[in-house]
């Protein structure tokens, strides 16, 4: 069940990287990564870890709701203005998401 949202993740991912004109080597320099490594997210053989979610919110605005839900409803100014405030939101997402996941697993 994680490859498959990984999977969708990573076509989510694609998407972005396309429409703002980006190549592998650019989003995996972005990512602080390879580039072989960032292609296997795109593919889903890896996930997104938190420190990476940050890196696309901080450095190209990408909501991780959207990212990890394929929701597009939210409005970025949802998310809290302090960075603290916003990590904490970010976290809260992260750790419901892997219940839910582990909920499916099971």
């Amino acid at each position: 069940m994680v490859y498959v949202e990984n999977e969708l993740i990573g076509r989510r991912l694609k998407r972005i990287r396309m429409d703002l004109g980006m190549d592998y080597p650019d989003m995996a320099e972005l990512l602080e990564i390879s580039d072989g490594h960032y292609r296997k997210i795109e593919r889903g053989v890896y996930g997104l870890d938190v420190r990476k979610l940050m890196l696309l919110y901080t450095k190209l605005q990408v909501d991780p709701l959207y990212l990890l839900t394929g929701e597009q409803s939210r409005a970025m100014h949802y998310l809290p203005g302090s960075h603290t405030d916003r990590d904490t939101l970010i976290c809260e997402l992260l750790d419901y998401c892997k219940t839910k996941l582990a909920q499916k697993e099971d």
